[in-house]
């Protein structure tokens, strides 16, 4: 993505992304084996398949006494991933994909998640109508005597990070 910063062309690839996050930006793996499907760690603490990000902080923080300490970290890794590198509404469900790959750590550890969130934040950074919607947003707020915000999904951190990087150089 090229962008105009004080009238000097500037861009944030996936190679700035991959710079800033350390996240692997190689190809995605045509395929992941996983245990016939099976979410061990759903079945085991959550029970449901709606499970949202705020329930993953809530068994974190209150961690049954007695259960595997790695099994918390399998959900930290899931809680971070959900909630920081493909952050979205908070009313979404947790990805089932995710909590079962968890599992496995070395496939989790080794999966190039790069590849998967760079896309997703450049989708949301090129939003071409976000700038109309944060008008009509503010419009409405306004009329209740309420102030305007939006929320960029995903990790546009990264992209925040490589403008100062781009800013100091």
């Amino acid at each position: 993505m090229w962008f105009n910063f004080d009238s000097k062309p500037a861009r944030f690839s996936v190679y700035e992304f991959a710079v800033v996050t350390g996240l692997r930006c190689s190809e995605l793996p045509v395929e992941v084996r996983l245990e016939a499907c099976q979410n061990r760690l759903r079945d085991t603490y959550f029970k449901t398949n709606a499970i949202k990000t705020s329930d993953l902080l809530k068994k974190i923080q209150k961690w049954p006494r007695g259960k595997p300490q790695e099994d918390k970290l399998k959900i930290v890794l899931v809680y971070f991933l959900e909630s920081t590198l493909l952050s979205s509404d908070t009313k979404k469900s947790v990805s089932q994909f995710h909590l079962s790959m968890v599992d496995d750590l070395e496939t989790f550890n080794r999966f190039p998640w790069g590849s998967v969130v760079y896309p997703a934040t450049l989708e949301q950074l090129q939003t071409r109508d976000l700038r109309a919607k944060y008008a009509n947003y503010k419009e409405q707020l306004e009329v209740k005597g309420k102030k305007a915000t939006y929320t960029l999904y995903r990790f546009p951190f990264a992209f925040m990070v490589s403008i100062l990087f781009f800013v100091l150089s």
